[in-house]
């Protein structure tokens, strides 16, 4: 991977990373409890799990996505539709109660790092999205002129530092994001917000090309 493709991808894994989901809220909650830094080292569970499905959509994709121009249209198409969907549905939401995401995560008392890993890697590999994510928008971002394991490895290395990056800010904001939360309206423009990026990234995939 060069470093100009590389400097171009690195902004748009950083959007991904930084979109509200469950990992994200897990280091929001855990940042609440435990502090950023406890929150930010239990990130390791999730890049665990993210590295073992980043590693089987690689080995599965990279001689379709070079060989076959129908499979590469059908993986873009369907992560042009996946990202505009959850845009959609990231708009249209209800308001959420932190309170409720909290019951599902268990006891407020404080764990150690081990579990808090645990409980990262656990919700990431349990998270249909996150396939979705690699099977169908990591292959979009690919130079066919250069090798293509080296670049899921360049792309996979990056999408986990900057999971680190947005670990971190939602554990440092994660008291104003809690009084977001329990405001309806707040809720409401926030997802706004998000539905709109997703959207527009959506629409950038859908500019991608095989050359």
């Amino acid at each position: 991977m060069t470093f100009s493709v590389w400097l171009a991808t690195a902004p748009l894994l950083m959007l991904l990373s930084l979109g509200p989901g469950p990992n994200n809220f897990t280091a929001m909650h855990n940042g609440i409890q435990v502090g950023a830094t406890n929150a930010v080292i239990a990130v390791v569970g999730r890049n665990l799990a993210f590295s073992i499905l980043m590693l089987i959509s690689a080995l599965g994709l990279g001689a379709i996505i070079v060989s076959s121009i129908f499979w590469f249209s059908v993986i873009k198409w369907f992560g042009v539709a996946y990202l505009f969907y959850i845009g959609i549905k990231t708009w249209r939401s209800a308001a959420i109660v932190l309170e409720e995401h909290e019951s599902e995560l268990g006891t407020k008392a404080k764990r150690g790092h081990i579990a808090r890993m645990r409980q990262e890697f656990l919700v990431a590999i349990g998270n249909p999205k996150a396939v979705l994510l690699f099977t169908a928008i990591f292959p979009q971002l690919l130079d066919l002129s250069q090798p293509v394991p080296m670049q899921f490895f360049w792309m996979g290395l990056t999408f986990c530092f900057t999971e680190f990056i947005a670990a971190y800010v939602y554990a440092m904001s994660g008291k104003q994001i809690r009084r977001l939360i329990r405001s309806p309206k707040g809720m409401k423009n926030l997802n706004r917000g998000m539905g709109s990026v997703f959207v527009l990234a959506s629409a950038f995939l859908a500019t991608a090309t095989r050359s």
